[in-house]
């Protein structure tokens, strides 16, 4: 830079006094202005570059003008000075050669100026850009080396911040030196677009082809701008100071991004991680190539797998699920891959989980899926294409179960599902199940299975759970029963359910409610012979208040001390048809065979539909101090009416049938059968 300076002197009065000893002193007035033209500046042939005289100063500071002119140029050339009377005017040049530009400030009658020299090249040279500070303004990557798409473009060398909008051309490829790292802050916006050809394609790998030897990006803004499309990351997942989980892409809160059709293979870590409140705007057709030691791609919040669309791919490892709850209130869709819930999922608030065929849920140890206050899963696989829930580890009772309440109009769909290694702890009360529908929880299940659990297979004894249909379905290897439902819910099991090494073979029946219902109710029992109805529960007895209806082979067991009642309810008249064959009798006896250990049925209304046909009750009659037992009582008061015949009542406690002496007639009994009854067969009182 050279400097040439001109002294302008104002108005100089100057009265000499050659002789005199004191206040000689000579007056001078300095110029404030200092130009400066910047530093000399190289570029090429056509290549426009920006001068810089910010630095000029007025020592007074007050305002100046700018004037630049070109004082020398190569002979023959052209050039182009824009915006030559502001501190950064744009210079461009058609000729190879040296030019001199001028600086000149001037304020009032002051001025000063300075050069800047640039040297013109024909043509530049082509080199990598290194990138070693923070992005603070706009900056576009363009493609530096189009004819050969396997060369660098830019490095990376260290963790670097984007405060600003940076943009990635098509067919850029960066390169990160070890432990690198970008990240785009809260103001910034990241633009990685390239195209389908390979060759066209964003590139941000490692230097070196190792994974996790740089440490990927941490993405911060929530700018609606930011996106990742044919974009390809591979070798991040390095260790970070940053954020605790490896992943090549981390989301924080708040973060907004479009990934599609985008690749990430050869990371450590994670491919993605998205922390609770990050949002993807879109999310298609992306390939994500997991580390098989750790089994999950992505782990993302619950509520942005909905974003995940069909067409995405997930190689070595699934979905990981880090959040609880769905409860926006409407219909959310899981596509068709595999998760992993890291944590209990709730829907909520009418919200409906909809899983289509193939989808697989994996839950973590002692985790569940509650579906509460109108929140629901709609589960609909097809034969073969199951949609299956399982625990992460194949061990039964590895996580607790589904549990459903307050289903209000939005009932629980299950068809062709498969649960499995449920029932770690109880979901409510005591017992663990697999499936538990607690106050008011409704759900349909049709053609599954429930296999494997730690407790019961499914529990719907309490107030108002419903099973609306359940046809076809195998209930395998439960460490309980298979099932326990309330009186309300036995007409629903499928007689051709399969039930096979549960722990107890028997469906539990609570007997806390009544049956009570406006029509004829049917147990159907079972396709396997031995399989029973087992009264016990909340109430341990079976009060009947309208019809029951019982199919041939059906077997009931009572508890120790418990009772049948039948009688007439709520303007309902209670009965019970039990007409089996000769080779299928209807059963109802104590679950542990001992004589006089239940008290037995009583009939206490006059109903001809109390019908006994090849029927065997047995073990009733358990004594009562100062009164009398049987297998069957026929009360007085209200009084009763029973019809039985072809069957057996045996091993009472005490007598066989009692009947009160005046209502004899009452009893129609015909080809009765008494085995091991110690008193009276038939007891007249």
């Amino acid at each position: 830079m050279k400097k040439s300076k001109i002294y302008l002197l104002g108005i100089i009065a100057a009265i000499l006094t050659l002789f005199s000893c004191d206040k000689d002193n000579d007056a001078s007035i300095s110029n404030p202005l200092t130009a400066n033209a910047g530093e000399d500046k190289q570029t090429t042939v056509g290549v426009s570059i920006t001068l810089d005289g910010s630095a000029s100063k007025d020592l007074e500071g007050e305002a100046f003008e700018y004037y630049w002119n070109l004082k020398s140029k190569p002979a023959g050339s052209t050039y182009n000075l824009k915006d030559a009377q502001t501190a950064t005017p744009d210079f461009t040049a058609n000729t190879v050669g040296t030019y001199i530009v001028e600086l000149e400030i001037r304020k009032d009658n002051w001025k000063d100026k300075d050069e800047v020299q640039i040297v013109v090249s024909e043509v530049a040279t082509q080199e990598m850009v290194i990138i070693s500070e923070d992005i603070n303004a706009d900056i576009i990557l363009y493609d530096i080396f189009p004819e050969d798409p396997t060369k660098v473009d830019y490095l990376i060398t260290k963790p670097i911040k984007s405060t600003a909008k940076l943009t990635i051309d098509p067919g850029v490829r960066v390169a990160f030196s070890a432990n690198a790292a970008l990240t785009i802050a809260s103001t910034g916006t990241f633009i990685s677009v390239g195209e389908v050809e390979e060759e066209k394609r964003v590139y941000l790998e490692g230097q070196n082809a190792i994974p996790g030897f740089w440490t990927g990006i941490q993405l911060q803004s929530g700018n609606d701008q930011n996106i990742m499309k044919y974009t390809v990351v591979n070798h991040a997942g390095g260790q970070s100071e940053l954020y605790d989980t490896k992943a090549a892409l981390w989301m924080d809160d708040f973060s907004k991004l479009r990934i599609e059709n985008s690749v990430f293979k050869d990371n450590d870590g994670l491919q993605l991680y998205a922390k609770p409140e990050a949002h993807f705007n879109s999310f298609v057709t992306n390939y994500f190539l997991a580390v098989e030691e750790i089994g999950h791609a992505i782990a993302v919040p619950a509520h942005e797998v909905e974003n995940i669309t069909p067409g995405n791919q997930f190689w070595n490892g699934d979905i990981a699920v880090t959040t609880t709850f769905l409860d926006n209130g409407e219909t959310i869709n899981w596509g068709q891959y595999f998760y992993t819930l890291l944590e209990d999922l709730k829907v909520i608030n009418g919200t409906t989980l909809q899983l289509p065929q193939y989808v697989n849920i994996r839950v973590s140890q002692d985790k569940q899926i509650a579906l509460m206050n109108g929140g629901a899963i709609n589960a609909t696989g097809a034969d073969g294409k199951w949609v299956e829930f399982k625990g992460v580890e194949n061990v039964p009772g590895y996580w607790k179960g589904i549990f459903i309440q307050h289903s209000g109009n939005n009932p629980s769909v299950f068809k062709y599902a498969v649960v499995q290694n449920a029932g770690s702890s109880p979901l409510a009360g005591d017992q663990p199940a697999s499936i538990h529908l607690g106050p008011y929880g409704v759900a349909s299940i049709d053609y599954s299975n429930i296999n494997f659990g730690g407790g019961d297979g499914i529990e719907a004894t309490s107030e108002g759970a419903s099973i609306t249909s359940f046809v076809q379905n195998q209930i395998r290897g439960q460490a309980g029963y298979p099932m326990a439902v309330s009186t309300k819910n036995v007409s629903v099991i499928d007689h051709d359910t399969w039930f096979s090494n549960n722990g107890i073979a028997k469906v539990r029946v609570d007997g806390n409610y009544p049956i009570a219902s406006d029509e004829e109710t049917f147990w159907p029992g079972f396709m396997f012979i031995d399989m029973s109805y087992h009264i016990k529960g909340l109430g341990k007895d079976l009060v009947v208040w309208s019809g029951l209806k019982l199919a041939e082979g059906v077997i009931i067991e009572m508890e120790n001390e418990s009772r049948i009642v039948v009688e007439d309810a709520n303007g309902r008249q209670g009965y019970i048809n039990a007409i089996g064959s000769a080779d299928k009798h209807i059963v109802i006896k104590n679950t542990d065979e001992i004589a006089g250990s239940w008290y037995g049925i009583t009939f206490s209304n006059l109903n001809t539909s109390n019908h006994f046909d090849f029927v065997e009750v047995l073990h009733g009659g358990k004594k009562v101090a100062n009164s009398f037992s049987a297998n069957i009582t026929i009360d007085n008061s209200p009084e009763g009416k029973l019809t039985i015949s072809n069957s057996i009542i045996g091993q009472s406690g005490q007598h066989g049938i009692s009947v009160f002496n005046t209502q004899r007639g009452n009893l129609v009994d015909s080809n009765i059968t008494y085995l091991d009854i110690p008193e009276s067969t038939v007891y007249i009182w």
